[in-house]
């Protein structure tokens, strides 16, 4: 947190009834947000745990706007990263602002991108939900704080009033808990500061907080040309580039602007893998270039470690995990970690991963089966918990790193931690132009120099020739060639298990790009885009 809050040595005041504040205000807000998905929290921050944790996605931002809220007319402005207005009533749209004049509008503002609003209005300085019946969400005072507001907004320190409430399902579950400060000692009271523990179902994944400075009461022609926006503009507003489904937070007014500044994805990086393969076999590309004249095994058995990580704003820690911490203006990592046992048996179709990270096994059953099968121990046997399915158009081979559409460049001979390896290369470029990616793969060669054994493998992820935002590094060791006991594929219940209603997670997405099942991959990616941009899935 970027707030300092001391009990002060005050008996907790009597129980009293919250203050209400006036509907339409301006007022400062400096802001910030932490969500922590399978990440561990620190002082001010949340990081990804890059050794032992199969993923992790942890997001923060930090932000100061000027808001204005006109509550009598249910909408809300906020001036900060670029301008957002919140229309409730008749016209439930948030709205990215430009000047009038850009579209040759008499209004002061035009709709620039829209997306659609859901629920009723809700001020940022609202206490509680007023007229609940559960108690859990009516606001409760708990005491008497002394809070010291960030630094960066000039680091006041007033003694407040606590109020305290959740916001629950059916007054059932959480979603989210709520502290609101008070500074009682202004006439009339002012909101000073508040934070909120963000728990969908109860499990916590993340924090918000917002500072209050110099809140003012206005009258509605001080806020009207905030919000004289062309009506044809709004009617006819298109929506955001990338769609409306991955805004940040969107709780009571935090980030009411719901800044979609999280763009790039484990999923999203990889993509441009499997998108132009895809072209490739519908015959929409060019022949490939000649690939390297190494050939690896069919049927293998290899200890494999595979990480991705993608790093946008993140800190590395001395013991090498990625953090973000509140202070910063915007942050996300994302990470994924697998370590375990492949069993690759090209020869009848199917191949078996296990785990040691996650502690789960997966099986890709090819052929006439199609189905990546989750394993699990029932009653001392090996059964089907659940599938994914595999697009029939994916199909098992033999070992095969490189990459189809692009030229391989044979670097050299090298030693890689004392071993001699073969050195090559290769960029996934966007118009044969741009690199959206670097791979250097080392395989150690037999003495004829035709056939191969993977050793290591990094690729810098450089989408659209940006900086480097993120690799993926993989390891191949104690590779064994030749068919794998056909124990490990004895699967009960294949017949009768379950489909997972889970098939497009990060987990799974992983598994399908090291099968390079980049049809089932890519399905995903579509129903993902699909969704976001509020089309109807297949």
């Amino acid at each position: 947190m970027l707030t300092v809050c001391l009990l002060s040595t005050s008996a907790l005041a009597v129980s009293s009834v919250p203050p209400s504040f006036v509907k339409d205000f301006y007022s400062g807000e400096q802001a910030n947000v932490i969500i922590n998905q399978g990440g561990y929290s620190i002082t001010n921050g949340a990081c990804c745990d890059m050794t032992h944790g199969p993923g992790c996605k942890i997001q923060a931002e930090s932000a100061g706007s000027d808001v204005r809220e006109q509550g009598s007319l249910n909408r809300s402005r906020s001036d900060g990263r670029g301008i957002v207005v919140s229309l409730y009533g008749n016209i439930m749209k948030q709205m990215a602002l430009e000047p009038g004049s850009a579209v040759n509008s008499t209004h002061k503002w035009a709709c620039g991108a829209a997306c659609p609003l859901t629920g009723d209005f809700i001020s940022s300085v609202q206490i509680g939900m007023p007229g609940s019946k559960c108690p859990r969400e009516r606001a409760k005072d708990t005491g008497t704080e002394s809070i010291t507001q960030p630094k960066a907004i000039g680091g006041e320190t007033r003694v407040c009033e606590r109020f305290s409430w959740s916001e629950t399902i059916f007054c059932l579950a959480n979603m989210m808990k709520a502290d609101f400060f008070v500074d009682m000692g202004s006439t009339p009271p002012m909101p000073f500061f508040s934070t909120q523990t963000i728990e969908p179902l109860g499990k916590p994944i993340g924090q918000s907080n917002i500072s209050f400075v110099e809140f003012q009461a206005q009258t509605a022609a001080q806020l009207e040309d905030f919000f004289d926006v062309d009506p044809d503009t709004i009617q006819n507003c298109p929506a955001p580039r990338n769609g409306c489904g991955q805004d940040a937070y969107q709780g009571r007014g935090h980030f009411a602007a719901q800044r979609r500044f999280f763009d790039l994805s484990i999923n999203d990086a990889a993509a441009s893998i499997a998108k132009p393969l895809l072209a490739a076999s519908a015959g929409k590309s060019p022949p490939p270039p000649a690939q390297p004249d190494v050939t690896f095994d069919k049927d293998y058995t290899v200890l494999e470690d595979n990480k991705m990580l993608i790093n946008q704003g993140g800190a590395t820690a001395q013991n090498g995990d990625v953090c973000c911490t509140a202070d910063v203006p915007q942050c996300q990592v994302q990470a994924s970690h697998q370590s375990g046992t492949r069993y690759h048996d090209a020869t009848n179709n199917r191949s078996r991963f296990e785990d040691s990270i996650s502690g789960q096994t997966v099986i890709a059953f090819y052929g006439t089966i199609h189905k990546n099968v989750l394993v699990n121990i029932t009653k001392g046997v090996e059964t089907c918990q659940e599938y994914c399915p595999i697009d029939p158009l994916d199909s098992i081979g033999r070992f095969d790193p490189f990459d189809a559409l692009d030229p391989v460049t044979d670097v050299g001979a090298t030693t890689l931690d004392g071993q001699a390896v073969e050195h090559y290369r290769w960029s996934d470029k966007l118009f044969k132009i741009i690199k959206m990616q670097t791979t250097d793969f080392y395989a150690a060669l037999s003495a004829d120099q035709k056939h191969g054994v993977p050793v290591f493998a990094t690729t810098a992820i450089t989408p659209f020739g940006q900086a480097k935002l993120g690799a993926q590094n993989q390891t191949w060791g104690n590779w064994t060639a030749g068919v794998p006991p056909a124990s490990k594929f004895g699967i009960a219940g294949l017949a009768t298990c379950p489909q997972s209603a889970n098939c497009g997670s990060n987990a799974n997405q992983a598994f399908r790009l090291q099968q390079k099942q980049y049809h089932s991959f890519y399905s995903h990616v579509l129903s993902t885009e699909e969704h976001r941009a509020g089309l109807p899935r297949p």
